[in-house]
């Protein structure tokens, strides 16, 4: 019986990864750019600065995500304010719920979570943690 080819494409695929994470010189290939900020220049290409600034700004988003997703189940009691946040203004809705996902970024410019008793997501910045526990 002949092996699966795309199978045999991931092994491959998987060996050839192997081989560069074993490469010591693209560590030090890789850190020439953060040694040398003055050789990366951004004049050749003028979408490459807001390219970078995206990037920066969406892996934020996805550690603000991870740091929630570590502290909090899916399951975890919160308080949700699908409108503003009660600062802004306190007779806007809250919900006290619990979470249904873990949190995700949507769209590339909001980390947010699902909730159970509202069908839309949910920044992150409207939850609080609620004490106790899940409801």
């Amino acid at each position: 019986m002949t092996a699966n080819p795309i199978e045999r494409l991931d092994v491959e695929a998987a060996v050839v990864e192997q081989r560069h994470q074993l490469d010591a010189a693209d560590t030090a290939f890789a850190a020439l750019a953060c040694m040398h900020p003055e050789a990366c220049a951004c004049d050749d290409d003028p979408g490459w600065a807001a390219f970078i600034a995206r990037q920066v700004a969406l892996n934020s988003l996805w550690r603000e995500a991870a740091r929630f997703n570590a502290a909090n189940p899916v399951g975890a009691a919160v308080v949700a304010y699908p409108g503003v946040r009660p600062e802004d203004d306190p007779n806007d809705e809250r919900i006290v719920t619990t979470t249904r996902s873990r949190a995700t970024v949507l769209g590339g410019h909001t980390a947010v979570v699902w909730v159970h008793g509202h069908g839309a997501c949910i920044a992150l910045t409207h939850i609080d943690m609620r004490p106790g526990g899940a409801a």
